[in-house]
């Protein structure tokens, strides 16, 4: 894992409040090292990714895809394969369970898709199956919150759901491999994707983000300031300022170019916008701004929500030959969506462009579609059936996004399928090991993370310098999330 050429400044620029526990002093180093431009210049938005991280086990495995990355590339994730082999797709690295759900496709239809590319890059594909495996672990571990006894039945089996993301992985790796159709994901079998769907078409229907996100004002659509979820004070908006409302026109249109699907000019008016905190848990310190635009006419009721989320660096270690995939952020994005994806219309809407500088992703804001979450793996959705059939539509799912690089990477599933071989089995025997090995240390660390957050304070000690604090335009971009009570 590189490090960065200031490291030894930066360690300085850490409080020395003393960590005794070596683990807890890496995992400090680790995180601070990865959020330090971010620290810099941002870090009341990072005291609330780390607020974030600190509320839940999965959580906390969301917002360390870092550490992840820096303990596979050290050799900590496992001990050596078996299984390996040196081929590198391009796939969406942070692979765990709440990075896929449905999107709505330029033909109308919802399909199970990757839905965050922010990791988005070339990596060996073990890792990524790993970090599917491990996140399926993690989060049966924090399934069922309100029923401690129906936690212990589903933690009972996940064994069952590693095995079940790998040999579904695997199988479906086999099944390409043998000039089997790479699918678009539209017709699920596990209950809780199933209710996904159903609950995502439902909302498609009835147009709620509009309800939820938007009030009428003097005949005019407006979206929302303000609390947007009770359940979290965090997530509010406000007005952006006159010189990011000046820039937007100018981003939408760079934005326009990048899109699978011509739209004209039109639908994409900008009617209001609004400055989003506290969404998300790794990518919370990020700009993200809510645009209402006139959509397809010019009637109320079919104004379009987009959102703005500002893109940085994937962190992919230097691992496969050439290092750098992409000419810029955007570029790279712009690949993801055209290699993970099944079509590159399985969101139309989702393009990349710039903002007063800073590289950001547009994608449209919709209740229709709808995110996998742990916090539903509860009753019928949370038993270990139900997230056994999910782990098998994941790992079937990662297997079609590593199959998106074939266009670009000829003999990649070729390459996985030979070094998985026949025993598809003791290939998911040993992703199975691995998983439910590093879960105990993501829980481990998850303890040791909040004890550095008692200790160090809300940024992990890491005290800024007058000279970092950005300039009257950059901070009005970044904003000033709200104040919160520890």
């Amino acid at each position: 894992m590189p490090r960065v050429a200031s490291l030894s400044a930066l360690l300085l620029a850490v409080s020395c409040a003393p960590i005794e526990d070596v683990r807890e002093q890496e995992i400090v180093d680790v995180v601070v090292r990865a959020d330090e431009p971010l620290l810099r210049a941002r870090p009341a938005l990072v005291a609330s990714k780390y607020r974030a991280m600190q509320g839940s086990l999965f959580s906390f495995y969301r917002g360390t895809f870092p550490l992840y990355l820096h303990d596979t590339a050290a050799g900590h994730v496992g001990d050596a394969s078996s299984f390996d082999v040196k081929v590198f797709p391009f796939t969406i690295g942070d692979a765990h369970p709440e990075n896929f759900g449905t999107l709505l496709a330029a033909d109308g239809t919802l399909g199970f898709e990757p839905n965050d590319f922010d990791g988005a890059d070339r990596y060996p594909y073990l890792w990524d199956v790993r970090r599917l495996a491990i996140g399926l672990v993690v989060g049966a571990r924090d399934s069922n919150p309100d029923d401690p006894d129906a936690r212990k039945v589903a933690r009972a089996s996940e064994h069952d759901y590693a095995q079940a993301a790998a040999l579904g992985y695997a199988e479906e790796i086999h099944r390409l491999a043998r000039g089997g159709a790479r699918e678009r994901f539209t017709a699920p079998t596990s209950a809780f994707l199933i209710d996904l769907f159903k609950r995502a078409n439902k909302d498609l229907a009835s147009r709620d983000e509009l309800a939820g996100l938007t009030v009428m004002t003097n005949g005019r659509r407006r979206l929302l300031r303000g609390v947007l979820d009770e359940a979290d004070p965090e997530n509010t908006t406000e007005s952006v300022s006159d010189t990011v409302a000046t820039a937007l026109p100018g981003t939408l249109g760079a934005y326009r170019q990048t899109l699978p699907v011509a739209l004209p000019k039109a639908f994409f008016e900008l009617k209001d916008a609004a400055r989003e905190y506290g969404s998300g848990v790794a990518s919370r310190p990020r700009v993200r701004i809510l645009l209402l635009v006139e959509g397809p006419t010019t009637s109320l009721d079919d104004d379009v929500i987009l959102e703005l989320k500002e893109i940085a660096d994937s962190g992919a270690p230097p691992v496969a030959e050439p290092s750098v995939s992409a000419d810029d952020v955007g570029g790279r994005i712009r690949h993801a969506l055209e290699s993970c994806w099944t079509t590159r219309s399985a969101e139309p809407l989702w393009g990349t462009s710039t903002l007063l500088g800073l590289p950001v992703q547009i994608r449209a804001e919709r209740e229709a579609h709808k995110t996998v979450r742990v916090a539903r793996m509860k009753e019928e959705l949370g038993t270990p059936e139900a997230i056994t059939d999910l782990a098998t539509e994941l790992g079937q799912t990662l297997a079609r996004i590593h199959a998106g690089s074939e266009a670009s990477l000829p003999g990649t599933i070729s390459a996985i399928d030979l070094a998985i071989g026949d025993d598809r089995a003791a290939f998911a025997d040993e992703q199975t090991a691995v998983a439910l090995e590093y879960a105990d240390v993501v829980e481990g660390d998850y303890a040791r993370f909040r004890d550095a957050l008692d200790t160090l304070g809300p940024t992990l000690g890491f005290r800024n310098d007058t000279t970092d604090a950005p300039d009257a335009d950059l901070a009005a971009l970044y904003g000033t999330p709200p104040e919160v009570t520890p």
